[in-house]
């Protein structure tokens, strides 16, 4: 009798997914209603994989493969990416974003919609398939993804501007400077919306730095200072534009800057010079400046050199050396720590392999504390040698130590939301003991943002590793079980201060939150996202513990999309998150969510029937974002064109029509594929160009808004001459430090700054020049 009734629940499950949607929500609440008889009997809420001494060991998930879940083959790639088309956008993994769209495209047209569709389906999807993974043994691998099919590759999923040129066509003198007042705009803009969370420089130092040399120009600035400023330069213009400050200069501006940076330091001798630590800042700098710029795959290429660059310093290790100050040392592990969290970010978005390897990184946590407080008491403390190698060691420092017959497998564990549980009330013993006393500050939220990325990195091994698939499909379960518990530890972790999910009044720290909650929802979606798929039909003959282990899962993964859009209002303003949330990554981020949720409306809401209309509605609001943000962003244009489609096409498998959202493409400063330098800045990809409509999209920036919110204070360049006098130079500063000397000043006036020199030419690790000395010794006196 158990047999036939096992027979009539799969056969009810396989027709769930080819009648209409009312009946299938039928089978779904029948199948709800009898788990809930099986808990009232006793049983229990399911807490694990594992199976009970009382019932059956196991089904068929410990017998299949780890590849049967979404990731598929990670083993193997199905296209040839250095074909001239394919090597621009290059290899994107099982994790990245534009695989999930990829997949996507192949789920609508090829996934079960309508029963009158399924054959056909069926046998297209073995065309493009080869043999049927009905002659394949269960749980194998080895089975042909329609990846290559035509429309269904990689390329022609990627949003990203890979395809771009980034090399301007007109003259570019390397020493010319933007006015005074311009330049202390972008200085300070660049200190309070990117070095918060990548702290590549010392902000105190060569903010100094940089004041007495705009208070006091000399002619010939060393190449490697001056690189690192244009560099900031760079990163900052391009935010001035995407928020339409008010201040903004010419739309090529930030391609210019980061122009002169590679004139005043990439020859041809670069990459046989040996490293230094200003070097490898001014890589770093580069590779951020490329994924702000969406050339995401030539910053995975550039930060590269710049971590095995670090590595051969010694950066990845705690330094004992007692020539170097503690406060230098900081700094220097702070380079590091920038660097592995911008690894991370891109490789969640390239879904690539992480160059760093966290066993061989023993370079100590990063010091909750702002740099002004490094000579307190407090800060003496915590910089001290012992802190170093014990309490802010990584191995002493879990990314998120999780307890004992914990569980994040339910809904229960993530909705603890309010006041009186949230992560400072009801766990503030789970903090580090050196970190719950310090009051909320930006150096504190990049040691929390530090930890996520830890443990991104930890579910970047353990589910899209090429290993993952060896084991078992219970293993991996087994494996998302205890990181969604690490998860929920790390949020519990977090002072009230960042608690993104309580209601708050207080506007401080507004920006660290939205941005701690965008990455905690983004890598939520990245663990569960193995079981969002229709597990049903890859693993049959599954134990009912397990299937309900995949549903759970994967409603996690969807529900966190639905929330992650939660953190934004629901009428678009795009300059408003920008100037708030983690611009840098915040289309990779939305365009996560909205795939994650149309792929479960393209399975025809399988895992959330009753939730249908709510899924197509906060799919509906993340595309309405991306064509917000795609006015003045070609690559939320494009993002918002491929998302637009996939979510019509999606919602008619449901029997809905989406008429609702943006048909005419937002406006965008783009360029064409004719035209792919990224200086055009007023013509129409021809991508996002309706020739039969006949609208064309040209756009030129230019709206004002007020300028944005600055928590450093501004520096006051009106009397830079009482600044020079007083003496205010960072103690840390030395000869080897990453700010190199520019020597002797003179009368020029900082607004008119032209140089015809060219600067002597200084090779990786050489010392610094007798004029460079001078002009250290000038600001270190």
């Amino acid at each position: 009798m158990q047999d036939k009734v096992a027979d009539y629940e799969k056969i009810l499950r396989d027709l769930q997914s080819r009648v209409s949607e009312a009946d299938a929500e039928l089978i779904q609440a029948d199948q709800l209603d009898a788990e809930e008889a099986i808990l009232a009997d006793g049983a229990g809420p399911i807490q694990s994989v594992e199976a009970g001494a009382d019932e059956e060991a196991s089904g068929a998930e410990s017998d299949v493969s780890g590849g049967r879940g979404s990731t598929g083959a990670l083993d193997r790639t199905e296209e040839d990416f250095t074909r001239e088309g394919a090597k621009v956008t290059g290899f994107m993994g099982k994790n990245s974003d534009v695989t999930w769209m990829q997949r996507l495209r192949q789920e609508n047209k090829y996934g079960e919609g309508t029963p009158e569709a399924a054959d056909v389906n069926a046998r297209r999807l073995n065309e493009i398939s080869g043999p049927s993974l009905r002659s394949h043994a269960m749980g194998s691998t080895n089975i042909a993804l329609p990846e290559a099919d035509q429309g269904f590759t990689v390329q022609d999923s990627n949003y990203h501007l890979n395809d771009l040129a980034i090399s301007t066509y007109e003259a570019v003198d390397p020493y010319e400077m933007p006015t005074q007042e311009h330049a202390q705009m972008l200085f300070m803009t660049y200190m309070n919306r990117v070095h918060p969370s990548f702290p590549i420089i010392g902000r105190v130092n060569l903010q100094n730095q940089f004041a007495k040399f705009m208070a006091r120009p000399i002619n010939r600035p060393p190449p490697k200072w001056l690189a690192i400023i244009n560099m900031i330069f760079a990163i900052a213009a391009r935010y001035s534009h995407l928020i339409q400050a008010d201040w903004q200069a010419d739309e090529r501006d930030h391609l210019i800057y980061f122009t002169r940076a590679r004139m005043l330091t990439i020859d041809s001798d670069t990459i046989f010079n040996h490293p230094d630590l200003q070097m490898i800042q001014i890589i770093a700098l580069m590779a951020c400046y490329m994924m702000v710029v969406d050339q995401i795959n030539r910053a995975w290429n550039v930060l590269g050199m710049a971590i095995r660059a670090s590595t051969a310093l010694g950066l990845n290790m705690r330094n004992d050396s007692a020539e170097l100050p503690d406060g230098l040392k900081e700094i220097r592990y702070r380079v590091w720590w920038s660097m592995y969290c911008l690894e991370h970010r891109i490789c969640a978005m390239t879904g690539r392999v992480n160059c760093i390897v966290d066993d061989h990184c023993t370079t100590p946590l990063p010091v909750p504390l702002n740099e002004e407080e490094f000579e307190t008491e407090q800060g003496q403390k915590l910089l001290n040698h012992e802190h170093q190698k014990t309490s802010r060691a990584p191995t002493s420092n879990g990314p998120t130590p999780s307890r004992p017959g914990s569980t994040s497998s339910s809904r229960s564990d993530s909705n603890k939301a309010d006041a009186s549980n949230s992560p400072s009330t009801t766990q503030a013993s789970s903090a580090p003991d050196w970190t719950k006393d310090v009051t909320p500050n930006t150096s504190l939220y990049f040691f929390h943002f530090v930890q996520l990325c830890r443990l991104t990195q930890n579910i970047f091994i353990k589910l899209y590793n090429p290993t993952a698939i060896q084991g078992k499909w219970s293993d991996l379960q087994n494996s998302i079980k205890d990181l969604s518990t690490q998860l929920e530890s790390w949020y519990r972790r977090l002072p009230a201060a960042f608690d993104f999910r309580r209601k708050q009044r207080d506007r401080d720290f507004y920006e660290s939150r939205l941005g701690l909650g965008f990455y905690y929802y983004s890598t939520k979606m990245m663990l569960h996202r193995p079981c969002l798929c229709r597990l049903d039909r890859k693993i049959p003959g599954q134990s009912n513990r397990s299937n309900e282990f995949n549903r759970m899962s994967a409603t996690e993964c969807i529900t966190a999309a639905q929330e992650q859009l939660a953190l934004i209002p629901d009428e678009p303003n795009a300059v408003g998150l920008l100037r708030t949330g983690p611009w840098m990554s915040i289309l990779h981020l939305i365009v996560q969510s909205v795939t994650v949720l149309t792929l479960e409306i393209s399975f025809r809401a399988h895992h959330m029937p009753q939730q249908a209309d709510d899924l197509i509605e906060s799919a509906k609001k993340g595309v309405r974002w991306l064509h917000a943000l795609g006015d003045d962003n070609l690559a939320a244009a494009r993002a918002w064109r491929l998302c637009s489609q996939m979510l019509q096409g999606a919602a008619v498998k449901m029997g809905r029509v989406i008429d609702d959202m943006p048909e005419v493409p937002p406006r965008t400063a783009g360029t064409t594929s004719d035209d792919t330098s990224m200086s055009g800045g007023t013509v129409t990809d021809s991508r996002l160009y309706d020739r039969s409509s006949g609208h064309n999209q040209a756009h030129q920036f230019g709206a004002n808004y007020p300028a944005t919110t600055m928590p450093y204070a501004a520096m006051n360049m009106s009397n830079m001459s009482a600044f020079v006098t007083a003496g205010s130079v960072n103690p840390f500063a030395d000869i080897h430090d990453q700010y190199g000397p520019y020597p002797g000043a003179s009368n020029l006036d900082p607004s008119q700054m032209h140089y015809s020199q060219s600067p002597p030419h200084m090779q990786y690790g050489s010392m610094p020049m007798e004029a460079d000395m001078s002009f250290m010794n000038q600001y270190t006196e």
